[in-house]
């Protein structure tokens, strides 16, 4: 039978709170970066011009059909080499994750334009509004209800794949309790408590996500 011994997590929970900022701290960035980038790739992917549409939509198969372990890693290794650009492990993480992030988040903002009512568009075009009046006054208004939740469910997915900025040496979380491991040879109660912390961190996410999915499902 195995000695189970949840002392040495106590001992250790400077660990799991310096590992926990760190995630928070490296998701936050991701999340505003993509929320940006992919709002303005999800709206080139809606436009009728071909300059933009086109190359918007090779972003986001790029992004979405590689791995994001892989992009990390050319970012972090292969920029440095052929564009001169060194980044550090945190922000060769924060990059890779916002582009990668950022596409899926396109697709959320290409699929809530799409779901607007065209007769609205076709009036605010006879009212003489401009494309950029349109999609600020008319359809962005009426698309974020249907983009908030699966957003919110974005911000709970960046939590959880911070933990491959681990592989370039993050101190996030996984590898702060990996390098504790080493020392203490106590991998089953470090990696449960680490499970709960985990957890601790994305249930509320997630939680707020099924709210607001519920809400707006009944209001609209």
């Amino acid at each position: 039978m195995y000695d189970w011994s949840f002392s040495v997590v106590w001992d250790y929970r400077v660990v799991y709170i310096q590992g926990a900022l760190i995630t928070l701290q490296l998701s936050l960035l991701a999340v505003l970066f993509s929320l940006s980038l992919g709002l303005v790739v999800g709206i080139a992917r809606q436009s009728q011009r071909r300059s933009l549409s086109f190359p918007a939509a090779w972003y986001v198969e790029i992004f979405r059909d590689t791995p994001l372990l892989i992009q990390i890693v050319w970012i972090f290794y292969c920029l440095p080499i052929l564009m001169g650009v060194t980044l550090s492990a945190f922000w060769a993480s924060v990059v890779a994750l916002s582009l990668h992030m950022s596409a899926y988040v396109a697709e959320i903002v290409r699929a809530g334009i799409a779901s607007v009512d065209k007769g609205h568009i076709d009036a605010a075009k006879i009212l003489g509004l401009n494309y950029f009046q349109i999609m600020r006054r008319i359809i962005l208004p009426q698309a974020l209800r249907r983009m908030l939740p699966p957003l919110v469910n974005n911000f709970a997915d960046i939590l959880k794949l911070s933990a491959l900025a681990s592989v370039i040496g993050v101190y996030e979380l996984l590898h702060s309790v990996e390098n504790v491991i080493m020392n203490n040879f106590r991998p089953l109660e470090m990696y449960s408590a680490l499970a709960v912390v985990y957890f601790m961190l994305i249930f509320p996410v997630a939680f707020v996500a099924r709210r607001a999915e519920l809400y707006f499902a009944e209001r609209f």
